[in-house]
This record gives structure tokens, sequence and C-alpha cells, in this order.
């Protein structure tokens, strides 16, 4: 991991791919332990209770990217405020698009709201936390066309997800099925290179391997993601990379932007 900035409210962290974020093993490492071992060698000669560290959001162990932690309750209650303020609707979205492939927003490729704005540029939301990936994906036959249009526009996807605990996996159902909730993203296409492209994608909501599933269902799985149907040569890792990310200082107001380079390329 590599700490990116800091100061007495929070922490924004770099994690590598196939660092979790915290293990339920009693040993092995994890961010969360070397944040807070980090935290407790560096607090000031003398004090007492043994640093705070708050859980403000997550990264799946195999995908890399930046995630900011709260260093005082106070802080982590005002970004936790703000991460669930990411998204429950987005922009141009009616309601849910079912389980239909690469679905577009109901006014049909008119850009409305934040979507006017590439992916990356203002705030998700007004207050809210904004999260952009990096994807490398394989292009099924059917997806090529919906990647082409992603090089003109902003594509929308919304899908009902139920998550699958047994089998750790999150499916694509109908609208309507029992404990499914509405899964909401945006994508652009950055570049294609025969059967793969390189996406920049925007999270709406937070579910559990929402990217992973909602890529692979509209036929663009994520480039070394086996378990959603990736088939193409063995990868490093798992291609998707939290690489920005944006929210309202916890004490200040102000506005905070942080981007890194994902490590793999199309």
């Amino acid at each position: 991991m590599r700490i990116e900035y800091e100061d007495t409210q929070i922490l924004v962290v770099y994690k590598e791919a196939g660092l979790p974020v915290q293990s339920g093993k009693t040993s092995g490492k994890d961010l969360v332990s070397l944040l807070k071992n980090y935290l407790a060698q560096n607090r000031p000669e003398g004090s007492t209770p043994a640093p705070y560290l708050g859980i403000v959001h997550r990264l799946d162990q195999p995908v890399e990217g930046l995630l900011v932690f709260a260093k005082t309750p106070k802080a982590a209650a005002a970004l936790s405020r703000q991460a669930q303020a990411k998204g429950e609707s987005s922009p141009g979205d009616k309601g849910g698009a079912g389980s239909e492939r690469g679905k577009r927003s109901e006014q049909d490729g008119s850009k409305t709201g934040g979507m006017e704005k590439r992916p990356g540029q203002g705030k998700t939301a007004a207050g809210g936390m904004e999260k952009i990936y990096i994807a490398k994906v394989e292009l099924s036959g059917a997806a090529y066309p919906l990647a082409l249009e992603g090089r003109k526009r902003e594509i929308l996807l919304t899908d009902w997800i139920l998550r699958d605990y047994a089998g750790n996996r999150s499916l694509i159902v109908a609208e309507g099925e029992r404990d499914a909730k509405r899964a909401s993203l945006s994508f652009r296409t950055l570049e294609i290179q025969g059967s793969r492209a390189l996406l920049e994608i925007r999270l709406y909501t937070g579910r559990h391997h929402q990217i992973r599933a909602q890529m692979a269902h509209a036929g663009m799985p994520l480039a070394g993601d086996y378990k959603y149907g990736a088939e193409g040569p063995d990868e490093k890792q798992l291609c998707l990379c939290a690489a920005r990310l944006g929210f309202d200082h916890p004490s200040t107001g102000r506005r905070m932007q942080f981007q890194v380079d994902p490590g793999f390329t199309l």
C-alpha cells in the first residue's frame, strides 16, 4: 500500500491488487492492519488511546486503487454520509433496465444532469463521494457495437443484482426478484484494440461485485476475471482500478480529488 495524502482527519491510500482491505484471519497482512500499525508507530509520544481508524468504503481483494479512511469518529460519520450519497439514482435513469444488456437511458442517448460531464469531472451528487474506475474488458461480438458507441457518449447500465453468498458472486436477475437491488453505473470507452477495450466507469450504486457482474452481463467481462466469464489469456491481476476518488473534506468542506494510474494497460 502507499499513502497518497494524510492530515489530522483523513488518510487517502492506494491499495495494491491482492491485498485485502480487512481480513477475517488472525494471521496475514491486510490494509487495515498495516494502517493501524503505521498510525501506532507515528502517534505523538505519550498519547494513550490506540489510534482511531474508520473504514469508509472497501475494494475487493483483487482490485487495486484508492480508498479514504477516517482518523476520527466525526470524520468517519461525515465521509460515510458522502459514500452513501454517491447515488441511489443516476442521471437519466428512469427506474431500472431490468436485466437488459446495455440499456440506455429513457431519453435514448441524450445526456442529462451530471452525465453531460465527462466521468471524473465534477461531483456525482451534491456532497457525494465520486468513484471513477479504469477497467480492461473483453468484448463479445454482441458487445462490440456498444463499446464503439461508448467512444461517442457515456453509456448507462442499470440492472437488478442479487448477491449469492454461497458462491461469493453476484447475479443479474429480473426486476422484482426477492432480495435483488438496483445497480447502476455508466461507462465511456477510452480505447479499443481488437477484442479488448479500456473503459472509464462511474459508479452510482455500491453493490457487491457490481462492476464485475454488470460488465460481464453486458458482454464485457473484466480481463482476468475468470469468475465472471473472462476467457482471454492469463492476466497478472483482475484488470480493475479505482483510479479517481473525490469527496468533500470532513472538516474544511474543500473538494478533494485524487488520481492514480492502473497497473495494467490495454
